[in-house]
């Protein structure tokens, strides 16, 4: 029963035998009919479970045992209160599978189990990582050895080793027994022991669930196969959005016949654009190009280049709010047109002093830069509600013509970069080519960069007035060669066949990518460009490494042991899911056990919570 009765010599016998009698002891002391449950006061129940009432004490028993940190915050982030009572309520419901099936616990098992200072606390099947991450919080706070806390994690036993004995004698010890079950679950050592008879049941039955769950070697192989069997993609994207900045040209004939065919959807686009552009009385509006940390001279040339670009567009007669919407790197305001709102307290001291300097209707006169980039702002003048109006009118329908074509722009230019390299030309070659036609440089005056803020500090000091000056960027031009959009070779990650070739694919693209990155040759490109939310992809298989039997040997107890883990978890959770579906009509909780309490928005420590 103990490793202690293992070991060999007559003091070993006579030690034993002080045990043997402390054991008996703590079976007629603790056995479940020495002593009757105390009734409780209240017939509150945090649930009921086919008419059995799940007391508050043993919720709160149970929550005790999971949070042994008394960590109010780590309770709100984790829901363990949901944690416990979903506990509760699937032992309650694994006893009575149990019971069926005649599954039992003896008082022996019970005694050598809390002798041996094995206390359990039911955590919800559905998620393992969730046990696996609690259970590591728990033997953090006890102080549990690597090895054994390892062993729990492969058998999946919610059992948490305690230390029971006398600290000098380490023999089992009452006391410490008794002050150690209060401290962890704030309960009486014979409430205890009543509702580790039941955890202990609803253990035995999680295994007969469990046990029977076996992988065949040849299920092994196939599995180890999709996981160690990778691939890796090399692809071009060509994206709408730089084939609609760069290949549609739209004449104003175009807008006219598009409109006439499509005037409801063009009259509806210009009722929502106009609630969003029209100038509002102080607010502010701005275009970001982001810039790298630690941006060198010549991408900060690039940003400039491109924020010149959409200001000329502006000062050709384009409205503010459009232009941001389809140049700025400040996706959230964008979509509105680049309003930030008309309160500037909580931006950037750069940022806040030159907008604060605009009048209504002024834009900056450079480009602002910040530690996120280089900005050009406007400030709403309401008075030019009428003209922004208008410029609007004129815009929106070539907008949306030119969206239209986008699309089939887009897949011309990644069809050609696809037939050049099928025709053997090297990827930056067949990139070049196809987007050539596009390249038409233009003269654009490039905005100087504005002098930042001085600090209070440096008010009126050489180092303000040098703080000031800037070492000119070298020369940048801004069109279809240098957009940072452009079509341009990526690599993706090696991946296996449960994995992502790279982000944003549908499911059909994920498959047809995954039957050609795993049944193709390597150089082999894919039939046709694929699909993108943004574009298309021309696709090449850059590499496959199958998975070799060797290693799948020199691995094989590993892996098997973390298969067969993961298949059981999945029996377990899909058994207690229809156990729990069974019984929808026969489960009530009380869903105030399990609100979680409210944070004070982090402007006080947190203390922990007590119950009530």
């Amino acid at each position: 029963m103990l490793n202690l009765f293992r070991q060999r010599g007559l003091s070993n016998v006579i030690y034993g035998a002080v045990i043997v009698a402390t054991i008996l002891a703590f079976v007629i002391t603790f056995r479940p009919q020495s002593t009757s449950k105390t009734a409780s006061l209240s017939e509150s129940c945090a649930a009921r479970v086919r008419g059995r009432c799940i007391e508050p004490k043993a919720f709160w028993g149970a929550y005790h045992m999971l949070m042994p940190g008394r960590n109010a915050a780590m309770s709100r982030r984790m829901n363990l209160k949901r944690v416990a009572l979903d506990g509760l309520v699937e032992r309650e419901l694994l006893i009575d599978e149990a019971k069926r099936l005649g599954i039992g616990v003896t008082d022996k098992e019970l005694t050598d189990q809390l002798f041996a200072g094995y206390v359990r606390v039911s955590v919800p099947a559905a998620d393992p990582q969730l046990e696996a991450q609690l259970l590591y919080q728990m033997y953090q706070a006890y102080g549990v050895p690597q090895d054994v806390a390892q062993t729990h994690f492969n058998d999946r036993d919610m059992a948490i080793p305690l230390d029971f004995r006398d600290p000098k004698t380490k023999s089992f010890d009452m006391k410490v027994y008794d002050r150690q079950v209060r401290n962890v679950s704030n309960r009486s050592t014979t409430e205890f022991r009543e509702d580790q008879e039941r955890e202990l049941l609803a253990s035995k039955m999680r295994d007969a669930i469990r046990e029977p769950i076996r992988v065949s070697e040849g299920e092994a192989w196939d599995q180890y196969q999709q996981q160690y069997s990778t691939a890796t993609l090399t692809y071009v994207p060509v994206k709408e959005s730089w084939a609609l900045r760069w290949t549609t040209d739209v004449s104003q004939g175009d807008v006219d016949a598009w409109s006439k065919s499509n005037q409801a959807t063009l009259d509806k686009a210009l009722e929502e654009r106009k609630k969003e552009d029209a100038p509002q009385a102080g607010h502010i509006r701005h275009i970001l190009v982001k810039l790298p940390y630690g941006a060198t001279d010549d991408e900060k040339a690039s940003a400039l280049a491109k924020l010149s670009w959409a200001a000329s567009r502006i000062k050709a007669g384009e409205p503010f709010a459009e232009v941001a919407r389809s140049v700025s790197d400040d996706t959230g305001s964008a979509a509105k047109g680049g309003d930030v709102g008309d309160k500037t307290d909580g931006f950037v001291a750069p940022f806040k002093a030159a907008a604060d300097a605009l009048k209504p209707g002024e834009v900056t006169a450079g480009a602002v830069e910040t530690q996120f980039g280089y900005h050009y702002i406007e400030k709403d003048d309401p008075a030019k509600a009428t003209d922004v109006e208008g410029q609007l009118k004129k815009s929106l329908g070539r907008e949306l013509v030119a969206k239209s074509k986008a699309a089939a722009n887009a897949m011309y230019v990644a069809k050609r970069i696809d037939d050049a390299m099928r025709g053997g030309k090297p990827v930056e070659d067949a990139i070049k080519d196809a987007i050539a036609q596009y390249v038409h440089p233009q003269k654009v005056d490039m905005l100087r960069v504005l002098p930042g803020p001085a600090s209070a500090s440096d008010a009126g000091t050489d180092a303000a007035a040098g703080a000031t000056q800037k070492q000119p960027l070298p020369a940048a031009s801004f069109d279809a060669s240098t957009d940072t959009e452009k079509p341009a070779t990526q690599t993706s990650n090696a991946f296996n066949r449960g994995g992502d070739p790279f982000p944003g694919l549908t499911p059909d693209g994920t498959a047809q990518l995954m039957q050609f990155a795993f049944n193709g040759k390597d150089g082999d490109v894919l039939d046709t460009p694929l699909r993108t939310p943004d574009g298309f992809d021309v696709v090449v298989l850059k590499q496959h490494k199958s998975a070799t039997r060797d290693e799948f040997e020199k691995d094989r107890t590993t892996f098997e042991g973390e298969l067969v883990r993961a298949k059981r978890d999945e029996a377990l959770s899909l058994y207690v899911k229809k156990l729990r579906e069974q019984a929808k009509d026969d489960v009530k909780e009380d869903e105030s056990y399990t609100a979680e309490a409210k944070t004070d928005g982090g402007t006080s420590n947190e203390e922990d919570e007590d119950e009530p």
